[in-house]
């Protein structure tokens, strides 16, 4: 269960790391090497990369908090197990991509921004198994 909690304060964490990127959105794509595609993709409306990047924050949030209903620490939210479960593949996904991708160019931002997710898939991955049983 402390694996999960500590999922919970990474997301916790991620998400309040996101809120203060808003105040410095195009460093922060700039940074991952990511400010032109998204300003192509938005077309030209740029409150909607804040209106994406208060999505994420959401997103995470809500992330932490499932973690922390699967240990008991909150009200079981509904479809904790399934959430739980989601959270581990996307994770293990992103990791696996990550990593592939400091194959090819490596940097330290990208091999962290690959690392975290690793950490965050191995940490919920009890919450799947415990839950599995339980159910």
């Amino acid at each position: 269960m402390q694996r999960l909690r500590l999922g919970a304060a990474l997301h916790f964490f991620i998400a309040i790391g996101h809120v203060a990127c808003l105040f410095a959105l195009d460093e922060a794509f700039e940074a991952y090497g990511i400010r032109e595609i998204m300003h192509q993709m938005v077309a030209g409306h740029v409150w909607m990369l804040y209106a994406l990047t208060i999505g994420l924050v959401l997103a995470f949030t809500v992330a932490g908090l499932y973690a922390l209903s699967a240990t008991g620490d909150i009200l079981r939210l509904p479809l904790t197990r399934i959430a739980i479960i989601t959270i581990v593949v996307l994770y293990s996904l992103r990791a696996l991509a990550g990593g592939i991708g400091c194959i090819f160019d490596f940097t330290w931002l990208k091999f962290f921004s690959s690392l975290i997710p690793a950490i965050i898939a191995w940490c919920y991955w009890p919450g799947g198994k415990e839950r599995a049983t339980m159910c």
